[in-house]
């Protein structure tokens, strides 16, 4: 049951912060937070993603492109320009990159009021903090799975 219960909390704060901190907050600024606010939900962005962790402002800039460029060539992740769902995910994951990397130019346009923390970003970015975090859940399943389909 706690394995459940896990499960569904990093399902569901993983979600929350992904629409309320990185969609709302940092790409759209529908609402304003103190510098306090900001760097928690940063924060609890990164313990809520855990190893999936989305850097806030390649999210934003990805979004607003999004936005911009809806279903055209330049959209990040428009279903139009790519074979299947797979390859539009893979293009999606090297302009992400591009971005997080500043190598993407066209990203830079829609800089400004995005929510920044370099060394957290720089941090869940590598793949020490993406295995540490694996590391984690596996010790976790390890010490709290009662029957082996919990390992499923």
């Amino acid at each position: 049951m706690v394995i459940l219960a896990f499960f569904v909390a990093q399902y569901y704060l993983s979600l929350f912060t992904q629409t309320f901190y990185l969609h709302r907050y940092a790409a759209h600024k529908m609402f304003t937070m103190n510098k306090f606010w900001e760097k928690f939900f940063f924060l609890f962005t990164y313990v809520c993603q855990g190893s999936s962790f989305l850097s806030p402002r390649a999210y934003a800039l990805l979004h607003r492109m999004h936005h911009a460029y809806s279903d055209t060539e330049l959209d990040p992740h428009s279903p139009h320009f790519s074979n299947n769902a797979f390859d539009m995910m893979w293009k999606t994951k090297n302009i992400y990159n591009d971005v997080v990397n500043e190598r993407n130019e066209l990203a830079m346009r829609f800089e400004g009021d995005i929510p920044e923390w370099k060394a957290l970003e720089n941090f869940g970015a590598t793949v020490y903090s993406r295995l540490g975090w694996g590391t984690l859940y596996v010790l976790f399943y390890i010490n709290f799975a009662t029957a082996w389909w919990q390992f499923l």
